[in-house]
C-alpha cells in the first residue's frame, strides 16, 4: 500500500488542528471552569449607607457577584491590606459590569461617611463599584456575625480596638455567599479567589 506523502500529512494536521483545538477546549478545559462553587449561607436583608451618604440595600446588588471584607479606616495592620487586594481586584475586573465590592467598616462611630469617602480615595475607589459601607453598630456587628458568618469583636484591651476577620467572602448575584478566603498572607488564597470569581461570572444558573 502507498503511503501518504507527506504534504497529504501536513495538509490533514492544518485542516483538523483547529477541531482538536476545540475537542481539547471543551473536554479538558470548561470542566476545569463549570462546576458550581460551593453554596454557604444566604447573606439576610441589610441596608447601609455608603461613601457618598447614599443609601445602599442588599437588593441594590441582586444580579451582582461581589467580594465582602470587614475593616476601619484607622487601623493600622490587617486592613489596608485588604483594601490593598480589593483595589487590584478592582482594577483587575474595571471592565467587567458584573462584578462589585463591598468594604463594611466595624468602627461605625468614627468611620463616617466623609472618613469613609477619604478612605476610599486613598485606594481609588470607583463609587460605582467598590462601596464602603457604614450603618448603626449593633445592625453591623449582627449581620458580620449572623449573616456573613465571620467573627467581628470589640477589643478595648487590645492594641486595637477591633477585631476582625481578615477574610475576604464572595457573594453571588442572588446573595448566597459561595467562597471564604485568607488572602493577607496567603498569595495561594489569592489566587484562588481570582479563579473563583471568574467560575461565579460563567456559572450557569441552578436548574
Amino acid at each position: 500500500m502507498k503511503k501518504p506523502s507527506a504534504g497529504l500529512i501536513a495538509a490533514a494536521i492544518i485542516l483538523l488542528a483547529p477541531f482538536g483545538f476545540w475537542i481539547y477546549y471543551d473536554i479538558y478545559k470548561t470542566p476545569m471552569l463549570s462546576p458550581r462553587l460551593k453554596e454557604y449561607y444566604q447573606v439576610p436583608f441589610f441596608k447601609l449607607v455608603n461613601q457618598l451618604g447614599d443609601t445602599v440595600t442588599s437588593d441594590d446588588l441582586k444580579g451582582y457577584a461581589y467580594v465582602t471584607d470587614f475593616f476601619f479606616a484607622s487601623c493600622p495592620g490587617v486592613c489596608p491590606k485588604l483594601s490593598n487586594h480589593l483595589s487590584k481586584m478592582q482594577e483587575n475586573f474595571k471592565d467587567e459590569q458584573r462584578i462589585k465590592f463591598v468594604s463594611i467598616t466595624v468602627d461605625p462611630m468614627r468611620d463616617s461617611v466623609a472618613a469613609l469617602k477619604a478612605y476610599s480615595e486613598k485606594y481609588n475607589a470607583v463609587d460605582t463599584k467598590w462601596y464602603f459601607l457604614t450603618g448603626v453598630k449593633d445592625t453591623i456587628y449582627n449581620l458580620a456575625e449572623k449573616g456573613f458568618k465571620v467573627p467581628v469583636v470589640e477589643d478595648v484591651n487590645g492594641e486595637e480596638e477591633f477585631t476582625h476577620t481578615d477574610r475576604m467572602v464572595l457573594v453571588d448575584g442572588t446573595g448566597m455567599i459561595r467562597g471564604y478566603y485568607n488572602v493577607v498572607e496567603d498569595t495561594v488564597m489569592v489566587d484562588s479567589l481570582y479563579n473563583d470569581i471568574e467560575r461565579l461570572l460563567i456559572e450557569k444558573p441552578k436548574s
